[in-house]
């Protein structure tokens, strides 16, 4: 976790090999995403079959997805503010949770690159660089720790609905049983890891061994560390406030649930439960793959495939998972486009006033 926070505290200097790196992974993400998405589309008959389904697809249903996908950004946002503090009013953390989320997981370089542009708006509004580079660590940290556990669960609900139904095929559900409890433990560990100020102190003495042409000789890395961490609980706040911060986020991980749900009946798929949660739960994990924006390619060819062993038409599955794109994906990344720009367009005066509510910051 401090290592997390230090690299994003550096990560806004940019210069061209960084560029560079960026457009290449962005290359390559594209070949590897372009090519497992020809494997489904050809496996599907071609996009014929499922833009004929998208044609047929239910308005009303799209219509729910779109704004479960609107309350899980507003969970987003609050959830922001909630780490930054009161210093931000909650139409700019709304902003800037769509410019980290939205746009920021389309670019070459996700989530660095949209982690970057809102740190700049955090601290242009005069909100201190050490609060703003932990809460945006945070959020990364709290999300994907979200993710995982909700999927770890999905997996468990699988387990528990298939060992009723398929009492024979008790070894693949042991295994399933196993790794989600196994990422469960791994999850709470990590969390009381994360919470020690002994870790982060080591996490910095680490770094600023491995980071040596970097300082001069008298910093102390230790001492570093620990105004880190004393950051982390100053954002994270009372238990009561930590616990309202992990509610949000699990808000807004459901509310994008919903949105694939809806996105699914609106083509006409009728998911049962168990089958809902495991293809949702794959498709965000393999929105975590390197290289590739949001998973670009894979998860348009692993959900289909997940929703197709189950007995789905592979071409209404890919139109499913295509009507999720739009609005999980395009839509926020549109959306984050014009939020950066307002943020950015925002008049002198609007910007002076929030620098006046932020008022000093006190650090141990």
């Amino acid at each position: 976790m401090g290592q997390t926070v230090s690299r994003m505290a550096h990560s806004h200097e940019v210069g061209p090999n960084a560029v560079r790196t960026s457009r290449i992974r962005l290359a390559i993400g594209v070949l590897i995403g372009a090519g497992a998405l020809y494997v489904v589309v050809s496996s599907a008959g071609g996009f014929e079959d499922a833009f004929s389904a998208l044609g047929d697809a239910r308005p009303m249903w799209i219509g729910a997805g779109a704004l479960a996908e609107a309350v899980s950004y507003l969970a987003l946002g609050l959830l922001l503010r909630r780490l930054v503090g009161t210093h931000v009013d909650r139409r700019t953390a709304v902003g800037l949770g769509l410019v980290v989320s939205g746009l920021g997981n389309v670019l070459p370089a996700a989530p660095a690159e949209g982690i970057t542009m809102a740190g700049a708006e955090l601290r242009r509004r005069g909100v201190e660089a050490r609060r703003t580079w932990v809460a945006l660590a945070l959020l990364q940290w709290i999300s994907v720790r979200t993710l995982f556990a909700v999927a770890a669960l999905d997996a468990l609900v699988v387990v528990a609905v298939a060992s009723r139904r398929y009492p024979q095929q008790a070894p693949g559900r042991v295994t399933v049983a196993a790794v989600a409890l196994s990422v469960l433990a791994v999850l709470a560990a990590s969390a009381w890891l994360a919470g020690r100020r002994g870790t982060i102190e080591l996490a910095a003495v680490v770094l600023h061994k491995l980071r040596f042409w970097r300082h001069s000789g008298t910093t102390d890395a230790r001492a570093e560390g620990a105004r880190w961490h004393a950051e982390m609980h100053q954002a994270l706040g009372s238990p009561g406030r930590h616990a309202s911060i992990v509610a949000l986020a699990l808000a807004s991980c459901l509310a994008d649930a919903a949105c694939f749900h809806c996105s699914l009946v609106a083509v006409g798929i009728a998911v049962k439960p168990a089958l809902f949660l495991l293809a949702y739960a794959v498709g965000m994990i393999a929105a975590l793959v390197p290289l590739l924006p949001s998973g670009l390619g894979v998860v348009e060819t692993v959900v289909p495939a997940v929703l197709h062993y189950r007995g789905v038409p592979l071409a209404t599955a890919l139109a499913g998972v295509l009507t999720f794109r739009a609005l999980g994906t395009v839509v926020p990344a549109l959306s984050g486009t014009a939020a950066l720009i307002r943020l950015r367009l925002a008049h002198p005066t609007m910007v002076a006033e929030a620098r006046s509510r932020t008022g000093p910051h006190t650090f141990p």
